[in-house]
């Protein structure tokens, strides 16, 4: 009697410890597929189950987003260009039967996939275009391999390039292309500085042409300017006043002919007055101006 109660509590308790090593705690982030006799029977929520071992087997699928590392590989592009892409891919799983029954290692075909169909779109693609635009080299390769990766129950959020690594060779050709560009854009820039600044000038020559005495104040000015330095600079300050005072009376009795008073028939205009003011206007500058050289040349001589 006490053989077969000894037997009864050693299988009793070989039961429990049975039952308790099938005891598996399911977390939040990850989803329980329970195969009894290799057949896919439950789909096991986060918490704590109990399976059968030996009978029954519990496989855990993370549902997390995963980044993998694609190692660099060489590419060479359409036009014969010889790169090392270094990319890197986000997925995660959304249909833990498809990943589990569709595909071996899901983690390892994703991988390889991605890096096929990045150099496939490589070579499709011109270096300039890569080099320029790699979001959207990046979103193609995500395009094609997210058309493959949903039949084993994967979702691609993003595949990003990384790093394009060039030849030095073609690194040295790309500087000298940069220092071009940068050169061409200098020379287009004060090309357009010199343009306008050829108009400012154009438009105080004619200013200063149209008034005689503001040229003379503006070569005082330079003078001026001068006398601060250590450099003696000697001027012939006669001859450019005498050009000046010439230029202005020759306008001043052109102005004058112009409103000479004459004695209106029928059908004739009246004598413009405004004229008149402007050519004595021109008199008067060209009398002060005169009164300021001989002040000038009294001060010269004192000293």
């Amino acid at each position: 009697m006490t053989t077969v109660l000894s037997l009864l509590a050693l299988l009793a308790l070989s039961a429990v410890l049975y039952l308790l090593s099938g005891l598996r705690q399911i977390n939040q982030w990850e989803v329980a597929l329970r195969f009894t006799l290799g057949k896919l029977t439950a789909r096991v929520s986060p918490g704590v189950t109990l399976f059968l071992p030996g009978i029954q087997e519990l496989r855990r699928i993370d549902t997390r987003m995963k980044n993998r590392d694609l190692l660099q590989q060489m590419v060479i592009t359409r036009d014969n260009v010889t790169t090392m892409v270094d990319a890197v891919v986000y997925y995660r799983v959304v249909d833990p039967e498809k990943a589990t029954l569709a595909v071996e290692n899901y983690e390892l075909a994703m991988k390889d996939r991605a890096k096929v169909v990045l150099r496939d779109v490589v070579g499709e693609t011109r270096l300039d275009e890569l080099l320029a635009h790699r979001e959207e080299v990046a979103a193609k390769v995500r395009a094609q391999v997210e058309a493959v990766a949903a039949s084993w129950g994967l979702h691609v959020e993003m595949i990003g390039l990384q790093d394009v690594a060039l030849p030095p060779q073609m690194q040295e050709v790309l500087a000298k292309v940069a220092i071009a560009e940068r050169d061409r854009r200098y020379v287009v820039i004060k090309s357009e500085a010199d343009v306008e600044s050829a108009k400012n000038f154009a438009e105080a020559a004619s200013i200063l042409a149209r008034s005689p005495g503001a040229m003379e104040l503006r070569r005082f000015e330079a003078l001026a300017n001068l006398s601060h330095g250590n450099t003696k600079v000697i001027f012939d300050l006669a001859k450019p006043y005498d050009d000046v005072r010439h230029t202005a009376a020759a306008m001043a009795e052109a102005a004058t002919a112009e409103v000479k008073p004459v004695r209106v028939h029928e059908g004739q205009r009246p004598v413009d007055a405004e004229a008149q003011r402007e050519a004595e206007a021109a008199l008067e500058a060209d009398a002060a101006l005169e009164e300021e050289r001989t002040a000038r040349r009294g001060r010269l001589g004192g000293a």
